[in-house]
């Protein structure tokens, strides 16, 4: 059977009232609304018994009021009236409870995935790696989802429940005290017993939320390697994996809702007791002569009927109440971890700044505080190298050398342990994120496509940019004669991941946002290495115009791509081993010019299309 494994940490180890805590900060815009909304729910029940015990005593006040062979109208419209009136005012009180319920619960959710999303953004890529994309799209979209029904349906509840049967039990006292004594305890029972059971045989639903963010995550793999997984015949095994993996949760699942059931079975019987007992006592009452059989006793046992189902609503809902808590707890868990960086930086670095990057002494090991993760190998132990200003720099190697760590640091997606890392002289720590974002362009081989038109996957590059801009960017990346060819231009969808358009076109489209953001550091991260070579030499061109005059760090495989740079930087086993131009490093005999001569027959096709 497939071993299921957590994949974002452990859940924090708080107490529910902290999660309820935090969670009602998230209502305080919100809180005359919802007040108003726990006012109009706690009017609509008061009203639901009015109607009860009004409809419940009509006919004993008929009844004593009555004369033979006469038709008393007058009581019979005083009490269609005031049943009309209770019955206005329960669905009046209907719709505000709903109504402003929902919209609080809406938008408090809205919220939510703005603030989960947006605590995400310092996590990326070094935290958020850790989380597949499944289970990354269960907890914001599933676990956002589960959050609502603490909001619409767990607050107004749970005070109703506390104020409508206090009403209720006092207009009971006003009747007979004896009448309060014995519906009071069921009342209680139903309200703080039969929760407190519920969470006892259900567990705390923590596991089973868990599981179901990595099955989520499993189908969400299957879903997207599913080209393979038929091409490979893995499509049965794959299935047969699913279930495995989905019947794993089955005993949180039974567990969880096994209890409800249970909850609401103890429910029945409670309701079903507690109506007798006030029935047997009200017997008792009127055969001596303390209340009225025929009026006050059908009115407590309908207005009694009431604060009963209300409690046992509370306690109904109470399995959704956990899933909340449960679902906030993962959400926070995420929301709650330590950016890689920090953004220290109070002030944008003042005065020109020369685009020259500088690494000095660097020391660096993924996840090096994170003993799960850890790969227990320093990527780089002492890495120093200088880029001028305007140069183009190749970047080559074998695979796991390090190449890729150099564009995540300069991006400051993780801190090296040591060492400096600078730009025009300054270290990067001196730079607000968001302007170290904007002072570097990143073309790689997974250059994102989002699902959408080619001008608004262009336009990433400078949000703020015109049409013209735009066009003018597809233009110099080789876009136009492809646009000119398409049906809808620039309003071309490109798909989920850019499925619909060409790897060639693709990578244009992430050529020309680069442009669009004009930037005086380019990083051009394996830009071509998903390319056929007729491809690549067409791409190449626009790479040219992106990169002129632009400080250029290349990392290639492909060594057709370097061949015409500034300098050749070969790094090995984390150190640069070699440097110099394509003719130094041939004439050397080393590493670069082995890897060159094996790819020879590549590089002539490159060179011949020139």
């Amino acid at each position: 059977m497939t071993t299921l494994k957590s994949t974002a940490g452990p859940l924090p180890n708080v107490s529910n009232y902290q999660i309820i805590k935090r969670l009602l900060k998230f209502m305080q815009p919100f809180n005359t609304i919802m007040i108003t909304s726990l006012v109009a729910r706690v009017a609509k029940f008061c009203g639901q018994a009015a109607v009860l015990g009004i409809a419940a005593a009509s006919v004993g006040i008929y009844i004593s009021s009555a004369e033979p062979g006469v038709v008393n109208w007058d009581v019979i419209w005083t009490q269609v009236k005031w049943i009309a009136l209770a019955g206005t005012l329960v669905g009046l009180m209907s719709y505000i409870e709903n109504y402003t319920g929902h919209y609080v619960a809406f938008r408090i959710l809205a919220a939510f995935r703005d603030r989960f999303y947006y605590s995400m953004l310092p996590l990326a890529p070094a935290k958020t790696a850790k989380l597949q994309s499944g289970d990354a799209v269960s907890r914001v979209m599933t676990d956002c989802e589960r959050i609502e029904p603490f909001y619409a349906h767990t607050i107004a509840p749970a005070i109703a429940a506390f104020y409508v049967p206090i009403i209720i039990l006092a207009w009971c006292w006003t009747v007979s005290p004896t009448i309060v004594y014995v519906l009071a305890p069921f009342y209680i029972a139903n309200t703080l017993l039969l929760p407190w059971l519920v969470s006892k045989l259900g567990g705390d639903g923590i596991q089973y939320r868990e599981q179901l963010g990595q099955v989520n995550a499993f189908v969400s793999d299957s879903i997207q390697g599913v080209r393979d997984t038929i091409a490979f015949g893995y499509e049965n095994r794959r299935a047969k994996e699913l279930f495995e993996i989905g019947a794993t949760m089955q005993e949180g699942q039974e567990k969880l809702y096994g209890a409800d059931a249970w909850q609401r079975a103890l429910a029945e019987i409670f309701i079903t007791v507690g109506i007798l007992a006030s029935a047997w006592v009200g017997i008792e009452l009127s055969l001596a002569g303390e209340i009225d059989p025929l009026v006050d006793l059908p009115a407590i046992i309908a207005v009694s009927v009431v604060g009963f189902y209300l409690s046992v609503g509370l306690a109904n809902n109470y399995t959704d109440f956990r899933v909340s808590l449960i679902a906030a707890r993962r959400l926070f868990s995420m929301m709650d971890q330590a950016p890689a960086v920090t953004d220290t930086a109070t002030a944008p670095v003042a005065g020109t700044i020369e685009p020259k990057i500088r690494f000095s002494d660097v020391t660096f090991e993924y996840d090096a505080d994170d003993a799960a993760w850890s790969r227990e190998k320093k990527v780089f132990d002492g890495l120093s190298l200088d880029i001028e200003p305007g140069r183009h720099v190749a970047l080559v190697g074998p695979s796991g050398t390090g190449k890729s760590t150099i564009v995540n640091l300069l991006l400051r997606q993780w801190d090296p342990q040591s060492g400096k890392i600078e730009i025009g002289g300054h270290p990067l720590t001196e730079f607000p994120l968001a302007d170290l974002q904007r002072y570097i362009a990143v073309v790689s081989q997974r250059s994102y496509i989002f699902n959408d038109t080619v001008r608004e996957n262009i336009r990433m590059g400078r949000y703020d940019a015109t049409d013209e801009e735009i066009m003018a960017a597809a233009e110099k990346a080789g876009l136009t004669k492809w646009l000119a060819s398409t049906p809808d231009g620039m309003e071309t969808q490109a798909g989920e991941r850019g499925s619909k358009i060409s790897g060639g076109q693709r990578q244009r489209v992430a050529i020309a946002r680069a442009i669009l953001k004009d930037s005086p550091i380019v990083l051009l991260d394996e830009a071509t290495s998903s390319l056929d070579v007729e491809t690549e030499r067409s791409v190449m061109e626009a790479l040219r115009i992106l990169t002129a005059g632009r400080t250029t760090l290349t990392i290639a495989h492909r060594l057709s791509t370097v061949v015409h740079t500034d300098e050749i930087l070969v790094m090995l086993k984390g150190r640069i081993a070699e440097r110099g131009t394509h003719e130094e490093l041939m004439s050397r005999g080393g590493w670069y010019a082995r890897m060159f001569e094996m790819q020879q027959d590549e590089v002539d096709a490159t060179l011949v299309a020139h």
